[in-house]
């Protein structure tokens, strides 16, 4: 998808989408994680290993709080706690199973961060050196985007005025 603002309504509809409709919200249910199983879990939130939120990414996972809620800013200090533990325990259950040589953590928040899907979860990727963006961190793919951006716009701003068309004569 194109970064031309087309990924961004796309994310406030299905934002929108998913508050409109709280009952089909995949991240609100337990039932919902029919895609990954929970692998780990705490009083306060739980560790999935969804392909659905996956988009490819080997053995990548989100950990979601149980409690209904928007964003990481809606934590209560109880819930942040619980994150990062459950955090540690991820990091201990991934290094056992496959290993990985990095991590990358995050949270998007808001449809103009990222979001899609108004229920916190943090996003879980192990990485390898020997992935095809090894080294590239979530800093390196905004600035590149920016830089894209910038460079469509230089190029438009320095395209030529597409030629103006005759009158027409009519007979």
């Amino acid at each position: 998808m194109e970064l031309n603002g087309t990924l961004l309504v796309k994310r406030q509809e299905e934002w929108a989408h998913w508050l409109a409709h709280p009952h089909e919200n995949p991240l609100l249910s337990r039932d919902e994680f029919a895609g990954g199983e929970v692998l780990l879990e705490n009083e306060l939130c739980v560790y999935t290993q969804d392909a659905r939120y996956a988009d490819g990414l080997p053995h990548a996972g989100l950990i979601v709080t149980k409690r209904a809620c928007q964003s990481v800013f809606d934590l209560t200090p109880a819930e942040v706690l619980a994150v990062h533990e459950l955090l540690a325990e991820v990091r201990l259950h991934l290094e056992a199973s496959v290993r990985p040589d990095g991590y990358t953590i995050g949270w998007n928040v808001f449809p103009a961060g990222g979001a899609h899907i108004p229920q916190v979860h943090l996003h879980v990727i192990p990485r390898w050196n020997t992935d095809a963006a090894a080294g590239a961190g979530l800093r390196f793919f905004l600035k590149a985007a920016a830089q894209a951006a910038e460079r469509r716009r230089g190029h438009e701003a320095a395209a030529p005025a597409p030629p103006s068309r005759p009158p027409e004569v009519s007979p």
